[in-house]
């Protein structure tokens, strides 16, 4: 799972690096990604959460909400350098990449009540379909994309590792190889009619302009095909991916630091010398420098403060052991 963490939030950053980009190949890889990478990325997280020794929704907070905290307000720091406009913290409205720490957090902590049965997943495919109908569940607090991601998160969470066979032989991962050229051809032909909002599920169908019928079936499709492309992904996933397994064991500092790294870009756009598929290669390879550099343990240790909220506890405990040895000792006290 390192190792598909790895390629994935390779992938995540790459995502977001080319969205000024116009053009239609850049359109079209942008949509043929958000119909997996994501997917695929909430259920290893799922999957990951098995192996969590505690359940203690107190720690769940501490660990997920000081992070979004403190990058809630270095992302309003830097949009306000880039425009000039009074500096806005939005708590309840996560700022781009940040929605991932709530959803993240909500998933975690009701993992007690998903992981209860296989059958789990169905019932949150069916309370994301409802989901989509009131207008009131939207981009404040990640409320659409809890409940729209929540089927991948549940169906890594559930997942049993003899399951694997089943997806893990040649057959399947030719199907896969199939289905992924297949999803990249559809994203040629419609990339221009088809809204990526729909892979986003992140506001009702109301706000997608879609009839509440056909807004369930078109997010059905989307998380129907997601979970398949996401399996299909993992079905060549290996632990001999090396450099991705390390890149994969520390993805939360590349994932809170690339938005920082492409704001400028997002706001002003790029000024390249060479035209968008030459970008596409460059960015690609920029990419996964960027999540390998952000990776290494030196940057995760210069990160840590900012993300980590023991590290304060550990150095408040510190402070209070130092202090403890240097003042005088009772005569009396054995």
């Amino acid at each position: 799972m390192d190792s598909a963490a790895g390629i994935l939030i390779c992938l995540v950053v790459f995502g977001h690096a080319i969205a000024p980009l116009d053009s239609r190949v850049v359109e079209t890889v942008e949509q043929w990604l958000y119909m997996f990478h994501m997917p695929a990325f909430v259920f290893v997280s799922g999957y990951l959460t098995r192996y969590s020794r505690t359940w203690s929704p107190v720690r769940l907070v501490l660990r997920l909400g000081f992070p979004y905290v403190v990058f809630s307000v270095i992302h309003a720091l830097e949009l306000a350098a880039l425009t000039g406009e009074p500096v806005s913290v939005t708590l309840l409205n996560p700022d781009w990449t940040l929605w991932y720490l709530l959803a993240l957090l909500a998933w975690r902590l009701a993992a007690p009540l998903l992981r209860v049965d296989q059958w789990m997943v169905i019932v949150t495919v069916l309370v994301a379909l409802i989901a989509g109908v009131f207008p009131i569940l939207d981009t404040t607090l990640s409320a659409q994309r809890i409940f729209g991601f929540a089927p991948f998160f549940t169906l890594g969470l559930v997942w049993k590792d003899q399951w694997w066979r089943y997806v893990r032989n040649w057959p399947v991962r030719f199907a896969a190889l199939a289905a992924f050229a297949g999803a990249f051809v559809w994203s040629w032909f419609t990339e221009d009619e088809v809204s990526r909002r729909i892979f986003f599920l992140h506001v009702g169908y109301e706000d997608l302009g879609h009839p509440e019928w056909y807004g369930m079936i078109v997010r059905f499709l989307v998380i129907t095909v997601g979970g398949l492309l996401a399996l299909g992904l993992l079905s060549w996933m290996s632990s001999s991916y090396k450099l991705m397994t390390g890149i994969g064991a520390a993805t939360l500092p590349v994932y809170l630091l690339h938005p920082l790294f492409l704001y400028p870009g997002r706001e002003d756009g790029y000024q390249f010398p060479f035209d968008d598929t030459v970008a596409l290669v460059v960015l690609a390879l920029a990419s996964c420098l960027f999540a390998y550099v952000f990776s290494r343990p030196f940057m995760v240790a210069l990160v840590r403060p900012f993300m980590d909220y023991t590290f304060w506890r550990d150095l408040g405990r510190r402070a209070v052991g130092r202090r403890r040895q240097e003042a005088p000792q009772d005569a009396d006290t054995p």
